[in-house]
Parts: C-alpha cells; structure tokens; sequence
C-alpha cells in the first residue's frame, strides 16, 4: 500500500475531529482524544508537505483558518464561467413549439 496522500491525511483529520496546527515548524494536534502513540507513517512521510500546504493555503491551521487562501481558491473554482442567464418564461418555453 501507498501512504495516504495530503488531501487524504486532511480528510482524514477532519473525520476525527481533530484540528491541526503548525506550530514552530512543527505539527500540533489535537482531537476528541490525544492520539495514541507515534504519528501514523503517512503522516510522517508527508509531514514536510502538510506543513506547507497548512502555511500557504490554511493559514497555518486545519480547519483552514477563516480568510486563509483555502477558502478564496474554493471560491475562485466555483463560480461560473458564464454569467447565469434569466429563467425562460413559459411563453417563451413555448415558443416554437409545435403542437
């Protein structure tokens, strides 16, 4: 098996309960509960990773922080590429039609 990748470690997180900071360079977290042991390999494998997708797009933290540039890429990827168009009327629905 392959380590699990970022979004996936962040997904994972999240289903836990558990929030994330970067803290000195380091990874804090914390949960319903602490956890048990060493951090899973995944996480270490891509601990430089987590670290700096946290600071560059998180703000620092999962739950991404409120303002950090998570939320304006979500944002950003979500709008429509054309402006929304008016809902038809039925006449103009019916236009054309033949019955």
């Amino acid at each position: 098996m392959s380590p699990q990748t970022t979004p996936q470690i962040l997904q994972s997180l999240s289903l836990g309960r558990y929030t994330v900071r970067v803290v000195d360079g380091e990874l804090e977290i914390q949960g319903p509960q602490p956890p048990a042991g060493p951090l899973p390999a995944s996480i270490k494998a891509r601990r430089d990773e987590l670290i700096a997708v946290l600071n560059e797009y998180c703000g620092g933290a999962w739950p991404p922080a409120p303002g950090s540039d998570f939320y304006g890429e979500l944002v950003r990827e979500e709008r429509p590429k054309e402006p929304l168009k008016k809902p038809l009327t039925v006449e103009e629905q019916l236009e054309g039609e033949e019955f």
